[in-house]
């Protein structure tokens, strides 16, 4: 990699039901200081914050002071969709979860693109919680093969849905479709909402990093690091 640095593509919902506070905050606070990040939603303009995770991590320090001090970052996005044929601007993608993706984002064909094309290049491709859903349906491009075929890969897990109760129907279990994607290999940490990243790497080298839940945040966003970098985190 050369000396410029590593460029990541954040993307969110712009579902009103919103993306998770501490699955923006936690990868954003081990990425940001090291790369080029730009934020992208799925209409543009302000992604709504799901307003539950802010009550829920109101005693977590690096949730709140994103809040105060990154604000910008959600409330100017770009389109996701002005990003199709773009990709070589970047070195990774990474989803951001919460439920609202489950509603634009995982259906939009141009994140499908994105991906795709961020496959065909062997760059990074991540994502945490309900954001893994964008990667449940994809093939690789030009075949019928699942894109996850392969690879360990980790979401939010049927139980921790049922413990969190929310009411919100969801177009699919999260889950279930990533264990039949990747023919599977689905995995989740022994217990609900205990940090579980995944970084897998494919019979053709392509590397997919996946974190469960909210507490697996910083974990994968250090895992990005380690691949873009390749080396250990240090911040």
């Amino acid at each position: 990699m050369s000396s410029r640095k590593p460029s990541v593509l954040f993307v969110l919902t712009s579902h009103s039901l919103g993306w998770y506070l501490p699955e923006f905050a936690h990868p954003f606070e081990v990425l940001g200081p090291h790369c080029d990040i730009t934020v992208a939603s799925h209409t543009g303009g302000e992604a709504p914050l799901d307003p539950s995770s802010i009550k829920a991590f109101e005693d977590d320090e690096i949730s709140t002071k994103f809040l105060k001090e990154q604000e910008r970052l959600w409330k100017n996005t770009r389109k996701l969709e002005d990003f199709v044929g773009r990709t070589d601007q970047f070195d990774a993608i990474f989803y951001v979860g919460g439920y609202g993706p489950m509603f634009d984002v995982v259906q939009s064909k141009a994140s499908a693109a994105i991906i795709g094309d961020f496959h065909t290049k062997n760059k990074i491709i991540s994502a945490v919680c309900h954001g893994s859903a964008a990667l449940a349906h994809l093939k690789v491009p030009g075949t019928n093969t699942n894109m996850l075929t392969g690879h360990q890969v980790t979401g939010i897990s049927n139980k921790e849905l049922e413990m969190l109760a929310s009411g919100t129907v969801e177009p699919f279990s999260v889950e279930d479709e990533l264990d039949k994607a990747s023919g599977g290999k689905y995995e989740k940490a022994e217990k609900p909402f205990t940090e579980r990243v995944v970084v897998s790497k494919g019979p053709d080298g392509r590397v997919i990093i996946t974190g469960q839940n909210p507490a697996s945040g910083t974990a994968l966003g250090k895992a990005v690091y380690e691949q873009l970098f390749g080396r250990s985190y240090d911040n």
